[in-house]
């Protein structure tokens, strides 16, 4: 392509962006000037709804042991936290009863981090809808029985991981939703586990 030619690509894609920033801005425009619209709320993942699983043992004691320090974290932008819905899984799941053992639930793992993907570029690009975020979610814990004093007696762990990508046309609101929705997943995904887990690996310490 000729240098020219270059030019003239150039400013049609520049043309066209700057038409979309246009309509854009006018929309913005439009919205600021209406009332707000009610902001979406997404509500903790529970496991309410499943058989309780009942230890031989006495308080629950729950640590949050992770941190958000990956690259690429997201979790400080959404309006929802894996992490601490992971927390409240003894809550809905564990039961306790008949000895002064305890039980501490230590959340190890809680992180949702976004890498760029490749998108199209130059005219054709502005046509086309791709792909342009991966994102990662993982999701770790830990369960373990200690007796009165402190002995460790039984401990199992878990790790459960999703991953989606995130199309450049998707509002803000729909990759929120995406990314709750992965998360609701990813926690039943950890459900299973912990619970398979304690099933194979701590079955004596409960009652039937």
């Amino acid at each position: 392509m000729n240098e020219q030619a270059k030019e003239i690509e150039d400013m049609t894609v520049l043309s066209i962006k700057g038409l979309r920033a246009v309509v854009a801005g006018a929309a913005l425009a439009l919205m600021a000037a209406c009332t707000s619209g009610p902001v979406a709320t997404y509500p903790d993942v529970t496991w309410r709804h499943l058989d309780p699983i009942v230890f031989a043992a006495g308080p629950i004691e729950k640590v949050a042991a992770w941190s958000n320090t990956e690259d690429g974290s997201i979790q400080s932008s959404l309006p929802f936290n894996p992490g601490r819905m992971a927390m409240n899984w003894p809550d809905d799941r564990i039961q306790t009863a008949g000895t002064s053992d305890m039980l501490r639930y230590s959340v190890t793992e809680a992180s949702v981090t976004s890498n760029a993907l490749k998108t199209t570029k130059g005219i054709k690009g502005v046509f086309t809808d791709d792909q342009s975020d991966k994102i990662d979610l993982k999701i770790a814990a830990k369960l373990e029985l200690l007796a009165p004093n402190g002995t460790p007696k039984g401990e199992v762990s878990a790790m459960a991981a999703r991953s989606r990508t995130l199309s450049e046309s998707m509002s803000v609101s729909e990759r929120e939703q995406a990314i709750y929705d992965e998360t609701t997943a990813l926690l039943m995904d950890l459900d299973r586990e912990l619970e398979r887990q304690i099933n194979n690996n701590m079955g004596r310490f409960l009652l039937r």
